[in-house]
């Protein structure tokens, strides 16, 4: 097909080739093509398509109207391209058995490439590689634009999808925080964690690192006042006392001692 093939769904929902775009404009189409593009060249069942756009409720045209939204998601490719409907229907956006499968083997991926910079960048940290570890892991996190699909209508299908991905996406900003607290990267970590935190206001580990950048860098005090704002809110919110291993942290730093990395002792 001549020009790569481009995919993006960590952000605003991204179809290209040749640098032509091809996202359709009709909310649900974009909903089918997000749902398609995220499984990766797996097929996805019809089933799976009509209880993404309807849920429980859906109408008794639900399987017509699906295969005509391919219809028009096939369209668009064509037009927009300039390719052969044979070649759209053969090899882009196929029908199989029961359902549709979207290949994007060829393309580049953002998704694809993001889960290989994490998986490198974990064996690095396996290898005793911290600082190498680091750098691949934010080669990750610079892939994302954004919230992923954040352009994109949401049924039950993509929440769950998407609440799985930005969890896992947490996950590798914590390894990556972790391993830079343990190079002594602490002044340079301060300005994400005081962003980081507000939008996570009962993660402990975040709270954790914070605090320990914070004791690292001779701010004290402060330390101390995130540990008391998060009991705070965790005792009045959801009723429940930090971990031991954060009440450790504070601990340590009252005594002014060097604390443990928080992730490594939270167990």
């Amino acid at each position: 097909m001549g020009n790569r093939l481009k995919v993006e769904v960590l952000g605003p929902l991204g179809l290209s080739l040749g640098g032509v775009d091809a996202v359709p404009s009709a909310p649900k189409e974009r909903q089918v093509l997000a749902v398609l593009l995220l499984n990766e060249s797996r097929v996805v069942p019809v089933s799976a398509l009509i209880d993404e756009l309807w849920g429980d409720e859906p109408p008794k045209s639900a399987l017509t109207t699906v295969q005509t939204y391919i219809v028009n998601i096939r369209k668009t490719l064509v037009e927009r391209w300039g390719l052969p409907v044979a070649r759209v229907r053969g090899e882009l956006l196929t029908t199989v058995s029961t359902g549709y499968r979207f290949n994007t083997d060829h393309a580049d991926h953002d998704l694809r490439e993001y889960r290989r910079l994490v998986a490198a960048g974990r064996q690095a940290f396996h290898a005793g590689d911290e600082e190498g570890g680091v750098e691949l892991l934010r080669r990750a996190e610079e892939l994302r634009r954004g919230p992923v699909l954040v352009d994109v209508k949401r049924g039950r299908h993509l929440d769950t999808e998407i609440a799985g991905l930005e969890q896992a996406h947490l996950t590798v900003q914590e390894s990556r925080i972790e391993a830079q607290l343990r190079l002594g990267e602490h002044r340079e970590l301060l300005g994400e964690l005081f962003t980081l935190t507000p939008h996570h206001p009962y993660h402990e580990h975040l709270h954790g690192y914070l605090m320990l950048s914070l004791h690292r860098c001779g701010r004290r005090n402060q330390a101390l006042e995130v540990f008391r704002g998060l009991r705070e809110s965790m005792v009045r919110e959801l009723g429940l006392e930090p971990s031991p291993w954060l009440l450790r942290l504070q601990r340590d730093i009252l005594r002014s001692v060097e604390p443990a990395d928080p992730g490594l002792s939270a167990g």
